[in-house]
């Protein structure tokens, strides 16, 4: 980190709540302060070239982490589509909010094509899309229940996040396995309870599993991903089959996927029309946006035979000017010939690339391989260890800027290039290789006592350390 970097960055730590967070869970709680104390991630970045981040001291690093799933067109792109945008909306200005600018033309009828459905509704942030969704199916359907499956991310809204990260007890929350016969015949058992069956497509790289942040990575076997092949897209075939019989509404959460997997996202990657399809992320053409897509049944927001009852969904930036404008420039570029050709090309360029690195790590015998779901990868790791969590550290160092998230999360851009692919292919290696020099792969451990040893600490920070107990 340059010295422009550290005194910037120490400002934010002393000010900033959300750097403060993701600074600190970065790594397993047990390794959290002493890794603040000793690595510092700069978050200070000032200009792009291409998917390389120039930082305020001049340090150059490619990115993979995407902006949490933003970049998909590359960050070049996004720059004319926002310059472009302004030049159509200056004129009424960025807030003038309660009239719709016309560009709007451009957007509806794109939108309801591709994401075949009957209505739009417009909102300011992913998170607040899915909460739009599924108040609007609980609404017109009648029911309380929702089904959610296990380990899916669908927001930080308390309604829809169990277990670390909210305190709220989700009684109206059925949270099934993904790609479970049970879990299909729990849908049509309790059908006249369900609002809507929501599913995350990313999770078909890693089905039943949490999204896979450093912060857990405690062990290799916390980390896994799906065989390749047919059988996730099998289970959502199964799924909607169900969910038509049963009469329950299926909503794809794809604010990560929708136009990431494809450029109609995962409803034409996985060949499932879903009932109600939730967008954000990139659709915004670089500025912050959700959208709901669905019928014209399951987006009412009033009821004709009870006046009184309705459902209050809105927000003060919905359909603002100039994120309508970006939208209308994204939407426009995603449909082109050269770019429904340059998604397959990305594609096919990550498959390749995962089996070269694989090759490689094999042959130099280092405990990992990666994995792929279209341009989204992963990094897993092939033998038991508690110190895993330490190589997004060393893929900094070799030049490459993640998330705060880690390993587990890592995406190409479509303006990626060959060398650029080698580059990254080239750090990881070099990172591996002095992980391994380092010793941090040492010792003779297995899963078992690694359990063991965790369950011990995760007893002492809860009961032992605020009583005042010494660890032994």
């Amino acid at each position: 980190m340059g010295a422009k970097a550290k005194q910037l960055n120490d400002t934010l730590v002393a000010g900033l709540s959300d750097i403060r967070f993701t600074d600190t869970n970065r790594v397993p709680f047990q390794f959290q302060k002493e890794t603040r104390a000793r690595y510092r991630v700069a978050s200070i970045t000032q200009s792009s070239e291409g998917p390389v981040l120039v930082d305020v001291d001049g340090g150059r690093a490619i990115d993979v982490s995407g902006s949490y799933g933003v970049n998909v067109c590359g960050y070049d792109a996004y720059k004319g589509f926002v310059d472009r945008a302004w030049s159509r909306v200056k004129d009424l200005g960025p807030n003038v909010l309660g009239p719709v600018h016309p560009i709007i033309s451009d957007v509806l009828p794109a939108l309801k094509k591709i994401a075949n459905k009957e209505e739009v509704s417009f909102h300011m942030s992913g998170t607040e899309a899915v909460m739009c969704a599924v108040r609007l199916c609980r609404f017109n359907t009648g029911r309380k229940l929702i089904v959610q499956f296990a380990g899916a991310y669908h927001g930080w809204w308390d309604g829809v996040q169990p277990g670390p990260g909210s305190e709220r007890a989700n009684s109206d929350v059925l949270y099934l396995n993904d790609m479970s016969p049970a879990a299909l015949r729990c849908i049509a058992a309790r059908a006249d309870e369900i609002a809507c069956v929501c599913v995350s497509p990313l999770q078909g790289l890693n089905p039943g599993s949490p999204p896979p942040s450093d912060l857990v990575l405690l062990d290799a076997k916390v980390r896994s991903t799906a065989e390749k092949g047919n059988a996730y897209r099998a289970w959502l075939h199964q799924l909607k089959k169900v969910c038509n019989a049963s009469d329950v509404p299926l909503l794809f959460d794809e604010v990560y996927t929708g136009f990431r997997m494809a450029p109609g996202g995962a409803q034409e990657y996985y060949g499932v029309d879903a009932d109600v399809v939730v967008y954000g992320k990139t659709l915004g053409g670089g500025l912050a946006n959700g959208v709901v897509c669905g019928p014209a049944r399951l987006m009412k927001r009033f009821d004709e035979a009870k006046p009184v009852r309705v459902a209050y969904v809105i927000g003060t930036f919905s359909a603002a000017p100039l994120t309508l404008a970006t939208m209308a420039e994204f939407l426009a570029w995603v449909q082109t010939p050269a770019t429904i050709a340059a998604y397959a090309d990305a594609t096919a360029r990550t498959d390749a690339w995962v089996h070269d690195v694989n090759v490689a790590l094999a042959a130099e015998n280092l405990p990992m391989r990666v994995d792929n779901l279209t341009t989204v990868w992963t990094v897993l790791f092939t033998q038991p260890g508690r110190y895993h969590w330490m190589f997004q550290y060393y893929l900094r160092a070799e030049g490459l800027a993640l998330s705060w998230v880690g390993t587990g999360r890592c995406l190409f851009s479509l303006d990626f290039t060959l060398a650029q692919y080698d580059a990254v292919k080239t750090a990881l290696l070099n990172a591996a290789k002095q992980m391994r020099t380092d010793g941090w792969w040492d010792g003779d451990v297995d899963a078992k006592s690694i359990s063991k040893k965790i369950a011990k600490e995760v007893v002492y920070n809860m009961v032992a350390q605020p009583l005042g107990l010494a660890s032994n």
